[in-house]
């Protein structure tokens, strides 16, 4: 047998024998366990009942600017790893959940979607009315979209 055949390095190489499966068998097993999750409110009971202070964490971005991207994965997985930790440590965790709403970078999303002759002719109010109504809009998107790919379950947009 050559090195290059299929299976050649698996005698090769000196791997701890158990009874364990090769595969955990994830795409069966993943949704049983958070199902049994769901089911008992383990994350609810622990956050509600640990013996320890309480942990807030205020959740302020993402920015109500547009689609939610990879960026947003990241915040939320940090933030989902800051909570759990804190559980584990034996505290009540309160997660609230918020949009940055304002600003610049709702203000220059809108601008961008514009004419330069309308951009010339937008009153400062006006430019407030249309971020506010393009704000809602994302916001909208973006919950329905956190929901859909489970990050927040039921929980409802501001």
């Amino acid at each position: 047998m050559t090195a290059t055949e299929p299976g050649s390095y698996k005698n090769s190489v000196n791997l701890p024998q158990t009874k364990f499966d090769m595969r955990a068998n994830a795409v069966k097993r993943e949704p049983e366990l958070q199902k049994f999750w769901a089911e008992q409110k383990i994350y609810e009971h622990l956050s509600q009942e640990n013996p320890g202070e309480v942990f807030i964490l205020h959740d302020g971005p993402p920015y109500a600017n547009g689609a939610l991207h990879i960026g947003h994965a990241m915040n939320k997985i940090l933030k989902d790893t800051i909570n759990k930790y804190q559980l584990l440590k034996g505290r009540k965790v309160r997660y609230v959940p918020g949009w940055d709403c304002h600003g610049l970078p709702i203000e220059l999303k809108v601008l961008q979607t514009l004419k330069p002759d309308e951009r010339r002719a937008l009153s400062t109010i006006e430019l407030r009315h249309k971020a506010r109504d393009f704000a809602l809009t994302t916001v909208e998107q973006q919950s329905k979209s956190f929901q859909r790919y489970g990050v927040w379950g039921d929980w409802d947009s501001p």
